[in-house]
């Protein structure tokens, strides 16, 4: 075909085939102008003369979409011989997909790119047209990043009487491509723009997994009917070949795939701005209408136990709150009744920011005057969380407005905070501080985008990006944790070179290397730990000595001094290690004595005593037990003024733990027991509360295994055997990231203690032989796990120099349990 002239235009090459017909790319042969375009040829086998009769008024509305993301048509016509054809924009790009992989673009960009091709598919439909073949070889995108939509050549006409059905019956089976045609296209029945929903989830679902959603082997009728029309669609999150987009994928976007390609169009999506408002929703961390929105708060109960604590703050609240609502309702009325009511209108728009502003001191002001104080925990949720029931309503009034922008992130950021931050005030609820922390991020990095001029957005941005980055460790997403930190401390860096005067900035730096600091850590990179937390105190020490009495300067240097102690004892520097904890020590309770209300310094002196403790073992027990105890006196006093707290609970639990390994250590199995069993049960407590608690879970295992030993040790054989295997249960059913360092050590240190309790079981006296044997074996396959998690994380480079020592105790306990088997 490559010469032959169809009208204007002179065939160059084929670029593709399908059903409907063969496409060439094609020049423009007249020598008005240059111009090169893609003509698609009508197979012939069609009711060609019907076709024709439609095709004059058909042509017309196609040429009529002029869209940024449609690849437009041109002209068209008949051939010499017959046959029909469109002339079309010829597109030089990739698919879809291909483009997406190619690119490496995050599910984010991903997301964006196909909202583009949503918006085409929805002009389309304003314009009655559906495209029926929705295909990734069907959306092209540009070296410019622009997707374009090809092929509405064989569209349908939305349009009622004067046989329009004429032309969609003739096109029906056709106008499709199996893999992504809907159920109604293959059963024969009418295409609607519910069809171009369900192609559109189809071309989703591939685009986000990298798989298509059905497999065809023969690609006969009855396979495909079969497939579409019977069998049971998976989740793309179960397809996804890497494991970081089959997280991102479970859940939201799982959800609106599925519900896009439902089988009966009654419960899909109702047009494809639905469908793409909820991936909007989706990316901006707001509910989504594919998913139930489980969040509740029962507020009634709440106000009956604090009335008279936050009865006058939250009647003030509310009404103020209530202002809101009532004056933005007024401004918005105000603006359709411009003309006529313009006075009106700004009359209502002061009252909205007067209110605001009350509303904001309200929220932050006094939510600041009592953070720290113990027991405030309630009252700060209550208050800051019903405050964003009422921001979240201004949402909308929001676009244009940097400074309602900026307040609602400030709001979101601030409820992160009392759900899963890490002050003292925290709940425990990670996912909540996620999910909040993100609406703040989304907002700030929109801000950004807008004015990458602006040194406050940026540095607010950093700030949303070292929040979400905390909380993520916690839940085990270490790679994206690190991303986050990494981001934030670049940010800050930027900002200090542009105004290197700023201590405020230089403070926000250096606590950005220390966060960074502490993940790396977690991660057993103790190097490029050390490496940060000493640049970190530099910076600090310096700020310090300028300014002696600044609390904020001497927290940060505190929490520097801990850092790079605990980096030397894991690499067993034990000597530096305790030097480094006393200046932290000296740090925190010269801060105490003069704040001696400040719960955020206490807690953090317990984590000194409980270091303290940690470093002393080895040479001075009773010393680290003192230490232990005192921790626990600290924190039993921070727990009971404010029970809510999870950061104080789960350190509570993890001393009780503590102080039970050294009563173990000296044969008082008793009291080893009551504190085994104290830790275990604030730890089940935390995981009933917060389910995402990674380490939480790895503790009640080990706690769950220290009560077993200590049963053992006296004698309570059937009520240790039970624990044993409640811990091992747990153990097989907790999913952690295997790049998580501190997560893995966890599970190594469960498996230890299990062992440790077989041992005791098969030590006790008046024991059958074969009993004796059988724990001796169960305690081997326990030692055995545990050196097999440290020799990974050996081999990755993940192993300190202190675990090190470890893996050959543990070597040690394997080959006595070999000799007592007579291995």
């Amino acid at each position: 075909e490559a010469g032959r002239m169809i009208g204007q235009y002179k065939l160059l090459e084929c670029i593709g085939s399908g059903g409907m017909g063969t496409v060439y790319l094609a020049e423009r042969a007249d020598q008005q102008f240059k111009m090169q375009v893609a003509i698609k040829l009508i197979k012939r086998g069609m009711d060609t003369d019907q076709v024709l009769r439609r095709f004059q008024h058909e042509r017309q509305i196609l040429a009529s979409l002029e869209h940024p993301n449609i690849a437009r048509l041109l002209d068209g016509g008949t051939t010499d011989d017959g046959l029909p054809y469109f002339v079309m924009e010829y597109i030089k790009g990739e698919r879809i997909d291909h483009y997406a992989e190619q690119q490496h673009l995050s599910m984010t960009a991903r997301l964006e790119l196909f909202r583009q091709v949503c918006g085409a598919v929805s002009y389309a439909h304003q314009n009655l047209v559906v495209h029926r073949d929705l295909k990734p070889s069907n959306i092209l995108v540009t070296p410019e990043g622009v997707p374009k939509l090809l092929d509405f050549g064989i569209a349908k006409i939305i349009q009622a009487g004067d046989g329009a059905e004429t032309l969609a019956t003739i096109t029906a089976m056709p106008a499709m491509t199996p893999e992504y045609a809907s159920p109604e296209q293959i059963e024969g029945t009418h295409a609607t723009t519910l069809s171009d929903v369900y192609s559109l989830g189809a071309v989703l679902y591939q685009l986000l997994s990298g798989r298509p959603p059905y497999r065809l082997q023969n690609r006969s009728s009855q396979e495909i009917a079969k497939a579409i029309t019977t069998t049971q669609l998976e989740k793309p999150s179960a397809k996804a070949s890497r494991a970081e987009d089959a997280r991102r994928l479970r859940g939201d976007l799982d959800n609106i795939v599925l519900m896009a390609m439902r089988r009966d169009t009654a419960r899909r999506y109702r047009s494809v701005e639905q469908f793409s408002e909820d991936i909007r929703r989706h990316l901006t961390g707001r509910p989504v209408i594919a998913r139930a929105d489980t969040l509740s708060y029962r507020a009634g109960k709440f106000w009956q136990r604090n009335k008279l604590g936050i009865a006058a703050a939250v009647l003030l609240l509310l009404t103020l709150l209530g202002g809101i609502v009532a004056t933005a309702r007024q401004a918005q009325r105000a603006r359709l009744q411009e003309k006529r009511a313009r006075v009106e209108q700004a009359r209502a728009e002061r009252r909205f920011n007067d209110v605001r502003k009350m509303a904001n001191s309200v929220l932050f002001d006094y939510h600041d005057a009592i953070k720290d104080l113990p027991g405030a925990t309630k009252v700060r949720e209550r208050l800051v969380k019903d405050a964003l029931n009422y921001l979240d309503s201004l949402a909308g009034e929001a676009h244009g407005d940097p400074a309602l922008q900026r307040e609602l992130a400030a709001a979101y950021e601030r409820v992160g905070d009392v759900r899963g931050g890490t002050s003292s005030g925290s709940l425990g609820d990670l996912a909540g501080a996620i999910e909040s922390y993100t609406k703040a991020f989304a907002i700030r990095e929109a801000l950004v985008v807008l004015n990458p001029a602006d040194a406050q957005a940026r540095r607010d941005l950093a700030g949303s990006h070292q929040k979400i980055g905390d909380r993520l460790l916690d839940i085990g997403e270490m790679s994206n944790g690190l991303e986050h930190l990494r981001k934030a401390q670049t940010l800050y860096l930027d900002l200090t070179r542009e105004q290197p005067a700023s201590d405020d900035l230089q403070l926000e730096f250096a606590d950005s290397s220390t966060k960074l600091g502490n993940a790396l850590k977690q991660r057993g990179d103790l190097v490029a730990a050390l490496e940060q937390f000493r640049a970190a105190r530099q910076i600090c020490e310096r700020l310090v000595f300028n300014n002696p009495r600044e609390e904020r300067y001497r927290r940060v240097l505190w929490t520097d001094h801990d850092g790079i102690a605990d980096s030397l004892f894991l690499q067993n520097k034990l000597v530096d290690a305790i030097e480094e904890n006393g200046k932290a020590l000296a740090l925190g309770e010269a801060l105490i004595a003069e704040n001696p209300n400040n719960a955020d310094y206490r807690r953090h002196l317990v984590l000194n005593y409980k270091s303290g403790g940690d470093y002393s073992k080895y040479s001075d027990k009773t010393g680290a037990l003192e230490y232990f105890r005192r921790g626990v006196a600290l924190e039993e006093a921070l727990v009971a003024a404010d029970p809510a707290n999870a950061l104080t609970r789960k350190d509570l639990g993890y001393l009780h733990k503590r102080i039970a390994d050294f009563l173990a250590n000296d044969g008082d199995s008793a009291q080893a027991l009551s504190h085994f069993s104290k830790a275990r049960d604030i730890f089940e407590k935390l995981v009933s509360d917060a389910p995402g608690d990674v380490i939480s879970h790895f503790r009640v295992a080990a706690c769950g295994a220290g009560v077993a030993g200590m049963q053992a040790q006296l004698g309570k054989v059937d009520p240790a055997l039970q624990e044993c295997r409640k811990a091992i249960a747990l153990l097989d059913k907790i999913s952690e990231e295997t790049t998580n360092a501190h997560h893995r050590l966890n599970r190594a240190e469960a498996y230890e203690y299990l062992g440790y309790a077989y041992v005791a079981l098969a030590a006790v006296p008046k024991i059958s032989a074969s009993d004796a044997t059988q724990w001796r074996h169960a305690s081997r396959d326990m030692f055995q796990k545990c050196l097999d998690v440290l020799e990974d994380l050996r081999s990755r480079g993940a192993l300190a120099a202190g675990n090190s020592e470890w893996a050959k105790m543990i070597a040690g306990e394997i080959a006595k349990c070999d000799a007592a088997l007579g291995k």
